[in-house]
């Protein structure tokens, strides 16, 4: 047997007992080896940018949409299209859906590129199966390589995923990856990541409106790793946010609120808090930060820790990160402050130091909003943030639907290059609330609405090997 082991600095080890655990295969998960000594090293940050948007003139002609894709047959979902994907010339679609009843439940629909241009859409949308009454599936489409991955809440039982391929125009479930049932979390599935080959899975408990027993959340939650051998998915082990140096416990409440993996780095957020809803105020938990793990030898071991307060005060630090070879993107924005716009930092890997590239900020005349990296993708060499709430200074009216931002590196800094923005109709505050990109190829999401006739949503294509075609104005 091929030992996988995880493994961290002292004041982290990472252990998973052998009795009782078994893997996505069903067999026993390997004990770890033992931990190796050693501090991880720390961040060298360089100051934030201090440009700003702000004027009346706007920098970026938009570019609208190549195409607009639908369902070819109605949908159940009244959020269908919230959330895309793309693998290459295989873009999907999908929406939150609450199984009703036992068997197959949600729909996601398939276009395929034909050689002419032109998507063609499968006719039968596929479907997840073995839902309960009460399951809740398609919070997230997440690409990992030639895989998606979805996500079905067992009705407070815990998260499953479920691994799926496309095959003949259509999505197949190809595995379901869960702890055992010994070891069942209810926050597992929190959030997820893949690149094909790895899969990473927080257990941070995220959950709202838990009232008094908000308190009572775990306060050093894991994040489990798997590995894909010859197509089953084994649990090899966890990571968990170090100690201090003291040895006093961790205090990382929200460790795992988010994370990416890509070859042989994971970067997991921890911000000090995560945004709460109108009902429930969030507590604090310890300062914000983001880990970057690398695997050696087998073994992920801590190579930094991002603080937050080297880059910003913001609370929320850490919120959403991508990660992508030597290049990591995290958000960050203020809880307190309902008007203050989210940011966006670049970090790279300069010599083996992980070093704050730059701030990423929209071109002149173009103000970000709260939404600003809502969603964000980056694929070879380029970068896109969604943003439902941003506004160019040419836009009228109070309906701006939002935008999507491409940057791309020029003469050693990355601006923003590309102001994408839909022609077709829209939701207001809706278009970024989901984007993905297999460059040249980028999707937004587009939110079925009920109201505004839109039905039955689907995707926005924008097809950018050309650079697109600006439309200057913005058709109305």
């Amino acid at each position: 047997m091929n030992i996988v082991a995880i493994a961290a600095c002292a004041s982290s080890m990472v252990v998973l007992p052998a009795h009782g655990m078994q893997g996505a295969s069903g067999q026993p998960v390997p004990q770890l080896l033992a931990p190796t000594t050693g501090a991880a090293p720390r961040l060298v940050s360089a100051p934030a940018a201090n440009s700003s948007p702000g004027s009346a003139l706007v920098a970026l002609a938009p570019i609208t949409e190549t195409a607009v894709l639908s369902a070819p047959v109605p949908t159940i979902s009244p959020t269908w299209g919230y959330r895309v994907a793309v693998i290459g010339s295989q873009v999907f679609a999908t929406g939150p859906e609450r199984a009703m009843s036992i068997g197959s439940f949600g729909q996601i629909c398939t276009w395929d590129r034909a050689p002419d241009g032109a998507w063609k859409a499968n006719l039968k949308l596929s479907q997840l199966s073995d839902s309960m009454p009460g399951d809740y599936g398609f919070q997230r489409l997440e690409r990992g390589g030639p895989f998606l991955f979805t996500a079905v809440n067992r009705n407070g039982l815990g998260t499953s995923l479920r691994v799926l391929t496309p095959r003949d125009g259509q999505v197949k479930e190809v595995a379901t990856v869960a702890l055992p049932a010994g070891a069942d979390i209810a926050t597992f599935g929190s959030w997820f990541a893949s690149d094909g080959a790895t899969l990473a899975v927080s257990a941070t408990d995220m959950r709202f409106n838990l009232g008094a027993a908000s308190a009572d959340r775990e306060r050093d939650p894991k994040t489990f790793i798997y590995s894909n051998r010859q197509g089953v998915w084994n649990l090899d082990g966890f990571v968990r946010a170090p100690s201090a140096a003291n040895g006093v416990p961790t205090e990382a409440m929200w460790f795992g609120a988010s994370l990416d993996v890509d070859g042989d780095v994971l970067a997991i957020g921890r911000p000090a808090t995560i945004p709460p809803r109108q009902s429930e105020t969030m507590p604090i938990s310890g300062s914000a930060r983001v880990h970057v793990y690398r695997r050696m030898s087998g073994q992920w071991m801590p190579e930094a820790e991002i603080l937050g307060a080297s880059v910003t005060d913001m609370k929320c630090f850490g919120l959403s990160v991508v990660v992508e070879g030597d290049l990591l993107i995290v958000r960050g924005m203020d809880p307190d402050d309902l008007q203050a716009p989210s940011r966006v930092w670049l970090f790279a890997r300069i010599g083996g130091t992980w070093t704050l590239r730059q701030e990423l900020v929209p071109q002149t005349g173009i103000v970000p909003g709260r939404a600003y990296g809502f969603a964000m993708a980056s694929s070879k060499g380029h970068i896109v943030l969604g943003d439902t709430s941003a506004r160019g200074a040419d836009e009228l009216g109070d309906a701006t639907p939002g935008m999507a931002l491409v940057f791309e590196e020029r003469d050693g800094q990355w601006i923003n290059t590309k102001r994408l923005m839909p022609a077709a109709p829209c939701a207001q505050r809706s278009f970024g609330n989901d984007v993905a990109a297999d460059w040249p190829i980028v999707v937004v999401g587009r939110s079925k609405n009920t109201n505004l006739g839109l039905e039955p949503g689907g995707a926005y294509v924008f097809d950018l090997a050309g650079d697109g075609q600006a439309v200057s104005p913005r058709p109305q």
